[in-house]
């Protein structure tokens, strides 16, 4: 996938997300500056299956998440992640 298409794909989950992160639900900054995606709420693609077990990048296997939760996930499985969030559970 192009720089291209990365960005329209972020550019449309965050519509279809309402900006909100997909794991802890809070709000997101979307922007294409470098500079600015060092923060923790800095909306990033994420791949629900890792490419590293077989997941591509089409839209049915991307969300969008903040930084932090992107960075924290680890090989958590998707559904106790999210879960783990959600309840306030994983900080």
């Amino acid at each position: 996938m192009g720089k291209a298409q990365r960005r329209h794909l972020r550019w449309l989950l965050f519509g279809q997300q309402e900006g909100c992160c997909f794991y802890c639900g809070q709000m997101m900054s979307l922007s294409f500056a470098r500079r600015d995606n060092i923060w923790g709420n800095s909306a990033t693609l994420e791949h629900l299956q890792r490419k590293a077990d077989g997941g591509g990048s089409g839209k049915a296997n991307v969300v969008l998440a903040c930084k932090d939760c992107n960075q924290r996930r680890g090989n958590r499985p998707v559904e106790v992640y999210r879960a783990l969030r959600r309840d306030g559970r994983m900080t």
